[in-house]
């Protein structure tokens, strides 16, 4: 009937212009990206989402980021299609995320609100257990979805066996003003088990501590140093008369078995490279002072501590009218030419090397 019809629409289209400027070039490019987010309405037991992504920058894309069901039965609530599970805590730096893996540095859109956004095709079941506590079990048939519509559906329409799947389960309880977060999950494509712990609370500012274990199914015990992950967060909001605010947060990945000594040589490459070093701690500080409901300044930076170098950005965003936003951000690596974020002076090459040392992005963003 019509009631079975009723669902909200919402398009979200994003323009922005960037100037990046490499060791000797500069560069321009134009991005226009466009969602459309369909959700259901009609049943509160029963919840639809269906999102659509375009790009249109150096090329053409399409992606389906999430595409799903949620129904409430008694006792329980079934997920089915591609959507993402919150493991864990934390925007960047979520040992608790063994499904995702949000401990390296990040690679994609660090101007996002959420920067770690990867979903995946899984069915997952929820069942409460009373106040802030339930337990959840997870199946994933193709693990974490590959970026890009054909190449998401070529992934999925190949055939799997039993050996690959994934899957886990976790636990939330309550314990004061403590949460204790526990799970488990394991990867035959990947071929680990990923056994975890978090906690959450807050204490003078919200905190999060998560420890995790990378372990092969068939584990080589000589590299046991290098399975644990950990890491940290502090969070804290304050506001102040005539609207104005301010969110600081800190958060850090620490892997005890990774280099704490700054790479050399052949073996000192770049963020970019897949075979660059992987130190043993990185921060993410964030600043973001909200001069008014309408204007806020944010400040960020990815910062490798071991080699001493960073990637910061900040800029302002300005809510001009109802659903429209205007933005503009400055970007720069700060390090050697042979750290990690690297500041490339004129002469330099690297094949590979896609960080520009500094990056000017301004744009628009109307939601209707």
């Amino acid at each position: 009937g019509p009631a079975a019809a009723q669902a909200s629409v919402s398009v979200q289209t994003t323009g922005a212009l960037t100037l990046a400027l490499f060791a000797e070039q500069a560069r321009f490019a134009a991005l226009l990206k466009s969602r459309l987010d369909l959700q259901s309405e009609a049943d509160p037991n029963v919840r639809g989402q269906l999102q659509l992504d375009g790009w249109i920058g150096d090329g053409v894309a399409l992606d389906v980021p999430r595409a799903y069901i949620k129904v409430r039965l008694p006792g329980f609530r079934l997920t089915l299609g591609k959507t993402r599970l919150s493991w864990g805590q934390g925007l960047v730096f979520n040992a608790g995320d063994v499904i995702f893996g949000s401990l390296d540095p990040l690679l994609y859109d660090f101007s996002a609100i959420e920067p770690r956004g990867q979903t995946a095709w899984l069915a997952a079941v929820y069942a409460p257990l009373g106040d802030f506590s339930f337990l959840e079990g997870a199946l994933l048939p193709y693990g974490p979805a590959v970026p890009g519509l054909a190449a998401d559906l070529a992934s999925v329409s190949a055939p799997i066996e039993a050996w690959q799947l994934a899957g886990g389960a976790r636990g939330l309880f309550k314990l004061g003003k403590t949460q204790l977060e526990a799970g488990y999950y394991a990867s035959g494509r990947e071929g680990e088990h990923r056994p975890y712990l978090a906690l959450q609370g807050h204490l003078l500012v919200a905190y999060q501590l998560a420890a995790a274990l990378r372990m092969p199914l068939a584990p080589r015990w000589e590299e046991a140093g290098r399975w644990l992950a950990l890491s940290a967060g502090l969070f804290h909001l304050a506001r102040f008369r005539g609207g104005r605010s301010l969110a600081a947060r800190l958060e850090a990945s620490v892997r005890p078995g990774g280099l704490w000594r700054e790479a050399a040589g052949s073996a000192a490459l770049p963020i970019t490279d897949p075979d660059a070093p992987c130190y043993g701690l990185y921060l993410f500080p964030e600043l973001v002072f909200g001069l008014s409901e309408n204007l806020s300044l944010m400040f960020r930076a990815l910062a490798s501590p071991v080699d001493g170098s960073a990637l910061t950005l900040a800029g302002p965003s300005w809510k001009v009218l109802q659903g429209l936003t205007l933005f503009a951000y400055g970007s720069a690596s700060i390090g050697d030419p042979d750290d990690l974020y690297r500041w490339r002076p004129a002469g330099s090459a690297e094949p590979g090397a896609a960080l520009p040392s500094l990056s000017f992005s301004a744009g628009a963003e109307f939601i209707y």
